[in-house]
């Protein structure tokens, strides 16, 4: 029998507002996404959680670039595959409070917890797999074994780890909702582009609300 996953894309204190890579209104997701897990814990659904588990010496920090500085771009190359890589802030260091879930998240209620962004040498924007598709991680054959066929996706950022979580979601074969009211983005103006790139995949886009009007969740 399938059912639905709720995938919550790195809630961690770093992203959110005070953290070294804080999204703009970051904190105002908190609450609609705890709706939702309750929501969809009530109904069987599974929940998932990525996080961002990066070592010092990580590949998208401008710190360990002496010729950039945040937010600039660099091309690099991993494995013969060239690509356009963001320099950002560290952020998410492996087991630093950075890197954790908000407390304002009951990590009770996660059922799995899928670790991305390991690899020094590439970045990891998607929780399904790193930007070259080198490495894949768990969370497909976790939806996969407990008949996920449905996933909601929320968390941060919209226009970078959400974006590229639902696109893959999308490509791994799940029906995949963006919920809109849930995430946050990096770039404000970027935010709509974002949402008619997820459109024109075939990614649904949809309020929290929208959500608890579904019939089969009444």
């Amino acid at each position: 029998m399938s059912k639905l996953a709720l995938v919550l894309i790195d809630i961690q204190n770093d992203f959110l507002e005070g953290g070294s890579l804080a999204v703009a209104g970051s904190n105002s997701i908190l609450q609609p996404v705890n709706s939702l897990i309750k929501l969809v814990k009530a109904k069987g659904g599974l929940i998932v959680a990525s996080k961002d588990w990066h070592p010092q010496n990580h590949i998208s920090f401008a710190s360990n670039h002496a010729d950039t500085q945040v937010f600039e771009t660099k091309e690099i190359e991993y494995e013969g595959v060239k690509g356009t890589q963001v320099m950002w802030p560290d952020h998410c260091l492996q087991n630093s409070f950075g890197s954790e879930i908000s407390k304002q998240i009951d990590e009770k209620d996660i059922d799995f917890i899928v670790h991305k962004g390991m690899n020094k040498r590439v970045d990891s924007y998607s929780a399904f797999a790193d930007n070259n598709y080198s490495e894949i991680t768990n969370l497909a054959k976790i939806l996969y074994q407990h008949h996920v066929d449905t996933v909601l996706i929320v968390g941060l950022a919209a226009d970078y780890c959400v974006k590229w979580t639902c696109l893959d979601a999308i490509k791994f074969g799940f029906k995949t909702i963006f919920v809109k009211d849930c995430t946050k983005p990096v770039d404000p103006q970027q935010f709509e582009s974002t949402l008619s790139e997820l459109k024109a995949k075939g990614v649904s886009i949809q309020h929290c609300s929208d959500i608890f009007c579904w019939p089969a969740l009444n």
